[in-house]
């Protein structure tokens, strides 16, 4: 009785810990761990890559790209990067003010296309468009099993610019302004308003690592509870005294 008892309660303990530790699996995956740039003037692809993952603050090559281009706000919402992340356009720019466009592709796990170990994020960038750097964020694309947080046109900061010019892209002069806006694309749908974090997870999508703690600790200390007085219960009462046979009872039976 006692053995089968612990089995159940090892099978139950086990159970709860393989949930938990599923609910928890897209919080291993917060970033990007590469990045490629096509375009004018690129004889091969740029191709960026981190040791582990890219999260805002860390200054590395890749982090520092993906906060320029608003691909943290695109994930998990606003208040996930820093200062450097880009700013939506209430209006979309004109066409001819765009200059030569990019295509940045991120491969973020945890966020798996149909028939495909990784996800994808893809963005446009136009590093020499009137008035500074511009980025589309393509809408339609998920992160997370949901739709992306901030899509459209956004206007990138100077730093951005930098950054492109380090990882080879042709710097050039800026195309002249263009006061008209095209109408054929869509603007910038402004990134969903949430609270500041310190480094970003899906909403509702990841149990912190503190629950997964708890709940385990949980579990064996109620393994161990649930042991110890079962074998309190079932060990015999040795030490008891056995009662003195009354008097009257010696007495009838010595006649």
């Amino acid at each position: 009785m006692l053995r089968r008892f612990i089995v159940l309660i090892s099978l139950a303990a086990g159970t709860a810990i393989a949930a938990t530790a599923g609910v928890a699996t897209p919080a291993l995956a917060k970033g990007a761990t590469q990045a490629s740039i096509v375009g004018p003037g690129l004889a091969r692809p740029v191709t960026i890559s981190a040791q582990g993952e890219a999260l805002p603050g860390q200054g590395d090559t890749l982090s520092s790209l993906a906060e320029q281009t608003g691909l943290f706000t695109a994930l998990f919402g606003a208040g996930n990067s820093t200062l450097d992340e880009p700013s939506p356009l209430r209006t979309p720019p004109a066409a001819a003010s765009l200059g030569p466009k990019y295509t940045l592709t991120y491969t973020v796990p945890g966020v798996p296309d149909p028939g495909q170990r990784n996800g994808q994020i893809r963005q446009y960038l136009f590093p020499r468009a009137a008035g500074g750097p511009v980025i589309y964020t393509l809408p339609g694309q998920h992160g997370f099993g949901q739709p992306l947080q901030a899509t459209g046109w956004f206007r990138g900061t100077p730093q951005l610019t930098a950054t492109l010019t380090r990882l080879g892209v042709p710097a050039g002069a800026p195309v002249a302004s263009a006061p008209r806006p095209a109408a054929s694309v869509p603007a910038a749908r402004a990134p969903a308003a949430r609270a500041p974090a310190a480094t970003p997870k899906p909403d509702d999508a990841t149990a912190p690592a503190w629950l997964i703690v708890t709940i385990v600790s949980a579990v064996a200390i109620a393994i161990a509870g649930a042991v110890l007085w079962l074998r309190r219960r079932s060990r015999p009462a040795i030490d008891e005294p056995v009662p003195d046979r009354p008097a009257t009872e010696k007495i009838h039976g010595a006649t």
